[in-house]
């Protein structure tokens, strides 16, 4: 299990913040600080079971071919891009609920995993990766945490 470092998730804040303001900066006032950086979080449900580790993700409107996923050996990462809607003709946004754009989601998985050997299936807007537990791995019976960067 890897430790809470708060300055990381300070750096983080602070990434965020720059690209917020360079972005309002440089162009119209955002609807929403996703939008504005071009990136957004699909939402997601990481599940431990006996056997495997799922990644469930919310892509709707997605086609597989605009998914990537890659295992560096340590950690899954999911990206991908949800373009915007092309809409055409007079038209005025009176909500703006549904995020677009590039997306990166990178989820570090506890030893005993073959991250190498991930499958996947993208079903009714919902990609679901499904990480096999090494032959060899043991199960501990103590709390298990995924690690998962946003």
């Amino acid at each position: 299990m890897k430790s809470w470092d708060p300055f990381r998730d300070l750096v983080s804040i602070q990434d965020r913040m720059n690209k917020l303001f360079e972005a309002l900066l440089t162009g119209p006032v955002p609807l929403d600080e996703q939008t504005a950086l071009g990136q957004w979080q699909p939402p997601v449900e990481v599940i431990e079971l006996p056997d495997r580790i799922e990644i469930r993700c919310d892509l709707a409107g997605m086609r597989r071919d605009q998914i990537d996923l890659n295992w560096d050996g340590t950690a899954l990462t999911l990206s991908g891009e949800r373009q915007r809607p092309d809409l055409a003709g007079d038209w005025t946004w009176h909500r703006v609920e549904r995020s677009w754009g590039r997306f990166r989601r990178r989820f570090e998985l506890p030893e005993g995993f073959a991250g190498d050997r991930a499958t996947d299936r993208l079903e009714s807007g919902v990609l679901t990766v499904v990480v096999p537990r090494d032959a060899g791995a043991v199960r501990l019976e103590a709390e298990a945490s995924v690690s998962v960067d946003h």
